[in-house]
């Protein structure tokens, strides 16, 4: 098992220097600059501006300076907020994101867990035909536009919720729904189709054959074996929480990483973006990290060939 866990950070950490390397060149190499979208500056303040951000250097330079300060911990100053760091902007900003998505990957999950299972084990082919159609739908509708008719129909026409901002907990309402809408159609699917497998197995058959009641083949075998394979898409559902935070927290007007991560990107601000693709890349490896080990843990199987392969 340790070596399992040791081969998980490695691939990890080479993951995350691959990522990091790739956004720093994609972002050298766009058209434009930091600074182009502002008043024309004389020569010289742009030689010093330049020159304090090292982009007066050669590209691979301000690849060492990059890969420097990301070892020490330091994400640099920002471009388009020089008197902030970006270290304080993140650190800021990333309690609010982890705060919606871990809301909204708890609400979806659990919803599509319990929904995945009355489809899975109940009986009445309506049922199951009506929580896939919605399963379904929910996975083809982006969120953004989720989140829009949300807007439309409770804030603006009813009335009843606030569409922007985080000031109350009411506030919280609609972003988190809109995050919560592909976590459901991951679980819900998901769970559906291994309950659905699960019911064939044939130790399901052995435990109806020795006169157990329904209920208790279902919820201490079908539904505890089923569950298992939830653990493996937690990397995908974290990755769509992430990604679909990018359009709701913008939309939603949220002081997340979110919000700054697009702003940053229109406003070549070089080191914000780079700092908060860093957080974003951690969080991803670590919840697919975690996954696995997780997996590992439940399951020999994969356990045995992890190590096998080291």
């Amino acid at each position: 098992m340790i070596q399992l866990v040791l081969k998980r950070l490695f691939t990890g950490i080479i993951t995350l220097w691959v990522v990091m390397s790739a956004t720093f060149f994609l972002l050298r190499f766009l058209p434009g600059g930091p600074f182009d979208a502002e008043r024309k500056l004389p020569p010289e303040i742009q030689a010093n501006i330049e020159a304090t951000y090292h982009l007066d250097e050669p590209v691979w330079v301000q690849y060492g300076y990059f890969l420097g300060d990301i070892v020490q911990g330091d994400l640099g100053p920002s471009f388009k907020y020089r008197s902030r760091r970006v270290n304080a902007i993140v650190a800021e900003s990333a309690g609010i994101s982890i705060l919606l998505g871990s809301l909204a990957l708890l609400i979806g999950t659990v919803l599509g867990v319990l929904a995945g299972t009355w489809a899975g084990v109940s009986k009445r082919p309506w049922v199951d035909g009506v929580l896939s159609i919605l399963g379904l739908s929910t996975l083809s509708l982006p969120s953004f536009i989720f989140g829009g008719l949300l807007v439309l129909v409770f804030a603006l026409h009813l009335g009843i919720l606030p569409a922007a901002t985080l000031q109350t907990p009411a506030h919280y309402v609609l972003p988190v729904v809109s995050l919560s809408l592909v976590p459901f159609a991951y679980a819900f699917l998901l769970v559906r189709t291994s309950v659905k497998e699960t019911k064939l197995q044939p130790f399901i058959l052995i435990k109806k054959s020795y006169g157990l009641p329904d209920g208790q083949v279902t919820y201490l075998h079908i539904l505890r074996n089923s569950f298992v394979p939830l653990l493996s898409i937690l990397g995908p559902l974290a990755a769509a929480i992430i990604t679909g935070s990018f359009a709701i927290e913008y939309i939603f007007a949220i002081p997340g990483m979110g919000k700054h991560f697009v702003t940053a990107v229109t406003n070549r601000d070089y080191t914000l973006v780079m700092g908060i693709t860093v957080v974003y890349s951690m969080l991803l490896i670590g919840f697919n990290t975690v996954s696995d080990i997780l997996y590992g843990l439940l399951d020999p199987r994969l356990r045995d060939v992890g190590e096998n392969s080291v």
